[in-house]
């Protein structure tokens, strides 16, 4: 019995000093970082809300030509994602509490490296932030890098200013009853207001308000709303409403100036209830020439229901040139930059994002498993 012992012990023992010299020959791990390239026109950020954890939101970025994922950020609650104009930073504005879902709130515009995408630093701002989902105009930065803007409910409505080269917090602009970061100049932006007016803002260089101007109402809030997100092209903004007009708002002066509306619908699209739906329910593509609208065929305040085609509008002869049917429901919608753009459609409930060809529509593939995606961002 002694004997058997012995030799157990033994081989535990071999073990032992094997496995030591095993260890001894391995290499120490090395820690790298994976580096991406530039931001391409075909790489598409989409902003992931989760349900079940709302305290932290996502970005996944796509590389929409391979259906690859490149990458993700980490914001805090009901975060607002923006790029720098030069594309080496990108912010995730968000607002986070010391117990989670409650207790000591803080918002902070966090700074992150654009080809690492590691945290480099952030900036505090007071605790005003608009808490919704969010949208692609809670905030915004300047043309020059220089000021980011965050929208701001508490109920009264105002912009914080941030200036990034400073890295610091300067100041608050009250816009009274008037909603929305969209910016359209150096120093420029503009608000939606409840009346149906758009507020105009210029900034001098420290960040504290020139000038306020308030441009007469464009639409009837009562009878037809229109949609909070527009798409910018250039110094142009262009609203859809919830029955289907077009409006085209010049944000270049120190008032806006908006054209008068038309129809993307005709006698018979109203007869079959088509209208548009969605969250972000327009794109754009060559500077405003062509517009894209998310249509679905609904009643009355179906304003949010997904879309089954999306229709391309000539803006200059103000008419519809073509539909594209979607393979899925989409619930948002956008358009890529560059000389061969593309058509991004993102389906919340199958948590996917597909893309056509554009001008011809053709179907050329989907990337699944973004979690509950409400936006899409990009070039």
């Amino acid at each position: 019995m002694h004997k058997r012992l012995a030799i157990a012990a033994s081989a535990i023992l071999f073990l032992f000093v094997a496995s030591g010299v095993a260890r001894a020959q391995l290499r120490p791990d090395q820690m790298t970082s994976l580096r991406l390239a530039a931001p391409q026109p075909h790489w598409a950020y989409v902003l992931d809300m989760p349900n079940a954890v709302p305290q932290v939101t996502k970005i996944y970025i796509v590389d929409t030509d391979r259906q690859k994922m490149l990458g993700q950020l980490n914001g805090g609650y009901l975060a607002s994602f923006v790029m720098s104009p030069d594309h080496r930073e990108y912010y995730m504005v968000g607002t986070f509490y010391s117990r989670v879902w409650h207790g000591t709130r803080t918002d902070a515009v966090e700074i992150l490296d654009a080809s690492t995408l590691n945290f480099k630093g952030e900036v505090v701002i007071p605790p005003k932030r608009l808490l919704i989902v969010p949208k692609n105009n809670s905030a915004g930065i300047t043309p020059d890098g220089r000021f980011m803007l965050v929208e701001n409910l508490t109920p009264a409505t105002s912009v914080s200013v941030i200036d990034l080269k400073a890295r610091r917090f300067v100041g608050e602009i009250e816009t009274p009853g008037c909603v929305q970061v969209l910016v359209s100049g150096p120093r420029r932006f503009s608000s939606m207001c409840a009346d149906g007016s758009i507020l105009t803002v210029h900034l001098d260089d420290s960040g504290k308000a020139k000038t306020r101007k308030q441009s007469k109402p464009f639409f009837d809030p009562s009878k037809d709303p229109v949609f909070d997100q527009p798409v910018i092209a250039g110094t142009d903004a262009y609203f859809d409403s919830y029955h289907g007009m077009i409006y085209k708002v010049d944000l270049s002066g120190d008032v806006a100036k908006a054209e008068p509306g038309w129809s993307a619908l005709d006698d018979a699209d109203r007869k079959a209830s088509w209208r548009p739906g969605g969250w972000q329910t327009i794109a754009e593509s060559a500077g405003g020439a062509k517009i894209y609208l998310l249509m679905h065929q609904g009643g009355e305040w179906t304003h949010k229901q997904d879309g089954k085609e999306v229709w391309v509008l000539d803006t200059a002869k103000k008419t519809r040139i073509s539909r594209i049917p979607l393979k899925t429901d989409a619930y948002s919608i956008r358009v890529s930059s560059g000389a061969n753009p593309i058509l991004e459609s993102l389906s919340l409930v199958q948590s996917q994002l597909e893309t056509y060809s554009l001008p011809d529509g053709k179907y050329l593939g989907v990337y699944h498993g973004l979690g509950a995606p409400f936006l899409i961002y990009g070039l």
